[in-house]
């Protein structure tokens, strides 16, 4: 099959409104899983009787392992040449393998001993995340390529996040709490009834598995139109120095720090959110829960709505400083309010609706500002190819999980780890737990929080790539593509130690 060279990059298919929201769909896969994520510390705690301390474990060596494989499939898919280009054979191959290993994570052998749990939960979470990375890493890569206009990118990623993460959050949501999770009267707090967990997981996997075939077979039809590698044999040395050029790039490191340190924020946040709903707050599944994880949506979808124009207001990394900032506020509000006796008691109609708005609020916020500085990494690439020759999207996007998972495999024991310190105990009833045991858990859970998403968020004043200079990048490998294709028509693709000299 013969490829065309960038200069036929006009000839591809128009990116309309309907394959923006087709690509954006690939990612709620992992968005409805990452919610049933944040539940396990729960459902193995309290429901299947583990110690918090071995699951935490549990679940950092699996992100450990997850956050150095994250890379490697970067770095192939980079260098991947077939007739399904450098992306897709991984989105197909593991969509459905990626559910089977998900769905069994929630469908544990009862009556094993902690120990041979945590094997169990070990196993099956690395194998989980290892495939996920198959379809997130490849996925996620596909939007610098799709398009290089400075705007475009961030209203591309918007859909990804909107039909991604609002959407999946919103599915899983729905499923969760308001139907395998529900509240009854023998149950009034769902969360709580193990029998909900499997059918619900495996209805998010497999919701989530289809949503990327179409997300895979709706993109398909660029393929032709998209880089491709040079044929050539890669040594472990040769993809060691090429990954060094790569992530060597100021403006790469600048925003790798942050997710490096908001990894570490996410992961203790992750893990005790599910805990302060259930015995802090005291909310049921079926009504308040459910009614605070849906308030995610139009908040989501106003973040989302919203990135592009401030991108066009103030540019990507103003707009993306002020809103990560916003959003810090915004999250203390519900626990510090209530740890400073400002807040209504719980059960109340008040309490409910000041965790909905804040749920709104600090969604819109965080979406907003997630949109953004995913699309700044997308510039990078251009940043790096003007050094190296390489395009490195997959590798670059894989590093930033890499480092958000490998911070975040150490902070996923803090929650266990807190959890016995301030002695929750096992299979505990919701409003039969002393205050005293959650109020001691608030005051440590929040000044980490803060002050470490204070720190990712000024890590991004580092970042230097404007408009100006992203069409710089863009102007110099035109013109060094342009030079190459004249003196050897028949070159695929440029692959060296660098383009041009910045002329600005």
């Amino acid at each position: 099959m013969g490829w065309p060279s960038v200069t036929d990059a006009a000839q591809a298919p128009k990116l309309t409104l309907r394959v923006k929201a087709l690509y954006g769909l690939g990612a709620l896969s992992g968005a409805s899983k990452l919610q049933l994520f944040g539940l396990i510390l729960l459902f193995y705690t309290q429901l299947v009787g583990v110690d918090p301390r071995l699951v935490s474990l549990a679940l950092s060596l699996a992100l450990f392992v997850d956050a150095f494989w994250d890379p490697i499939v970067g770095q192939v898919s980079d260098n991947t040449r077939s007739r399904l280009g450098r992306r897709h054979p991984y989105l197909y191959a593991a969509a459905i393998p990626a559910a089977i290993c998900f769905a069994l994570i929630f469908t544990p052998p009862l009556g094993w001993s902690d120990e041979a749990l945590f094997f169990y939960l070990v196993v099956t979470v690395i194998a989980g995340r290892m495939l996920d990375s198959l379809v997130d890493v490849p996925g996620s890569a596909l939007m610098p390529e799709l398009t290089s206009n400075y705007e475009e990118r961030t209203s591309i990623q918007g859909w990804r996040f909107g039909l991604g993460f609002v959407a999946g959050g919103a599915v899983a949501a729905i499923l969760g709490y308001g139907y395998f999770l529900r509240s009854t009267k023998a149950q009034p707090f769902g969360q709580l009834n193990i029998a909900g967990y499997a059918p619900y997981a495996i209805a998010v996997a497999a919701i989530g598995a289809i949503t990327v075939l179409i997300s895979a077979r709706a993109t398909q039809r660029f393929i032709p139109y998209l880089h491709r590698p040079q044929r050539r044999r890669l040594s472990l040395g040769a993809m060691a120095r090429e990954t060094g050029l790569a992530l060597g790039n100021r403006n790469f490191v600048s925003l790798a720090a942050s997710a490096l340190i908001f990894g570490v924020s996410q992961g203790v946040t992750q893990g005790l959110l599910p805990f302060f709903y259930t015995y802090f707050f005291e909310l049921p599944s079926s009504g308040a829960l459910l009614w605070v994880r849906l308030a995610a949506i139009p908040g989501g979808l106003l973040g989302v709505m919203l990135a592009p124009f401030g991108v066009k207001l103030w540019g990507k990394k103003r707009a993306c400083l002020g809103v990560f900032y916003a959003s810090i506020l915004s999250t203390t509000i519900p626990l510090g309010g209530r740890l400073l006796g400002l807040l209504p008691p719980n059960h109340t109609p008040a309490i409910l609706a000041i965790l909905i708005a804040d749920t709104m609020t600090t969604t819109a916020l965080g979406l907003m500002g997630f949109v953004i500085v995913t699309s700044m990494i997308g510039d990078v690439t251009e940043d790096v190819q003007v050094r190296t020759g390489q395009r490195s999207e997959g590798l670059l996007f894989a590093v930033d999980s890499l480092l958000r998972k490998l911070s975040n495999s150490f902070s996923v024991v803090i929650p266990g780890l807190l959890l016995a310190y301030v002695g929750l105990p096992k299979f505990a009833k919701p409003g039969h737990v002393d205050p005293r045991i959650m109020t001691h858990l608030a005051l440590i859970y929040l000044p980490i929080a803060v002050g470490l998403t204070l720190c990712s968020t000024s890590a991004i004043w580092f970042y230097r790539i404007d408009k100006a200079r992203h069409t710089d990048n863009l102007v110099r490998i035109a013109d060094a593509t342009a030079l190459l294709e004249e003196a050897d028509p028949e070159m695929e693709v440029a692959e060296g130690p660098g383009i041009l000299p910045r002329s600005v």
